[in-house]
């Protein structure tokens, strides 16, 4: 069952899936050794473990975050390039237009 877990999507095991289980692991037992054990381990150590955890994880679902948001993320972009592409128009009519008149009922 590990394998699965650390394996991808074509069944070969992740370099960012076992460092990501690694780190996690590690740090559990620091968590634990620390509490129990040595109630020294400095805050710093911690920060860093938090770090490297967190890069790890970007590592490992980054590519799967960047396909579903990265047609969302052109769309927008392409919508901006767009609008700054053409000329603002103005409306025929403007609202303070003596002509004008509020249809809203």
């Amino acid at each position: 069952m590990i394998r699965q877990i650390l394996a991808d999507e074509k069944g070969n095991p992740s370099a960012a899936r076992v460092l990501l289980v690694a780190s996690l692991t590690f740090t559990a037992v620091i968590i634990i050794a620390d509490s129990l054990l040595w109630a020294d381990v400095p805050n710093a150590a911690y920060a860093l473990l938090g770090t490297i955890f967190t890069g790890l994880l970007m590592w490992t679902a980054g590519p799967r975050i960047a396909q579903y948001f990265g047609p969302q993320i052109g769309a927008i972009v392409g919508g901006i390039g767009a609008s700054l592409t053409r000329e603002p128009s103005r409306p025929d009519l403007l609202d303070n237009d003596p002509g004008f008149r509020d249809d809203e009922r």
